[in-house]
């Protein structure tokens, strides 16, 4: 598995008034990618970043990959689950902001990775005042 992304410095093509994704440090802070990554697709919001790569690699390599990465710190695997399509979603959380990371067999061509990353904002977590 690759170790930090330093190179994805591309911008989405978007023109509308839609606020502008986060950084991409801010949001994929310590990311982890499959061998030979190939960017296909790139979305975000204001506050959430998502990526899509294909790696030449098995599903199964890409996903036990992922799985002893983000079982090591700085990272804590939280959930890792099998879904009805035959993909995997986990999701990982450290001292950054939390990752989702979905995985799927792409015919006999590799397999698709497609990693979300959110920017928790300050403001957007409000203390609640004690009841009384």
């Amino acid at each position: 598995m690759a170790g930090v992304v330093v190179l994805f410095a591309c911008r989405s093509d978007s023109r509308d008034s839609q606020p502008a994704p986060p950084d991409f440090a801010k949001a994929f802070s310590n990311l982890p990618l499959p061998r030979e990554p190939e960017l296909v697709w790139r979305a975000g919001s204001a506050d959430a970043l998502q990526l899509t790569v294909h790696s030449p690699a098995a599903v199964d390599e890409v996903t036990q990959n992922y799985r002893t990465v983000l079982s090591k710190s700085p990272w804590r695997l939280v959930s890792d689950t099998k879904n009805p399509d035959g993909s995997t979603t986990l999701y990982a959380e450290h001292k950054g902001p939390p990752l989702w990371v979905r995985i799927w067999k792409l015919g006999d061509q590799g397999t698709m990775v497609e990693l979300t990353g959110a920017v928790i904002q300050k403001d957007s977590v409000k203390k609640s005042s004690p009841k009384k």
